[in-house]
């Protein structure tokens, strides 16, 4: 019995800071949207655009628009076939 409270107790404390931590990253994110063009103005259609370092990312739409939830202060890199690839700061 007194093994099962002391199990339960860590398991408690470890839920509660998994919670914690997810909570304080879920505050400093932020969504970026935007549109990829090319030079002359003209929308990219599946451009990449992706969170620098991660797995994060996504392709723009037949507009050339996209929409990101990334970390304040991610870079992100644009990148097309047969362009230059282009990083910002979000």
């Amino acid at each position: 019995m007194r093994n099962t409270n002391m199990l339960m107790r860590v398991v408690s404390v470890a839920l509660g800071l998994v919670l914690s931590a997810s909570a304080l990253l879920a505050q400093n994110s932020i969504t970026v949207t935007g549109t990829v063009t090319d030079a002359e103005k003209e929308p990219l259609i599946g451009a990449s655009v992706m969170q620098q370092g991660t797995t994060n990312g996504v392709a723009t739409d037949l507009d050339g628009n996209y929409s990101i939830t990334v970390p304040e202060g991610a870079i992100l890199e644009f990148s097309s076939i047969g362009f230059e690839t282009r990083t910002l700061k979000a």
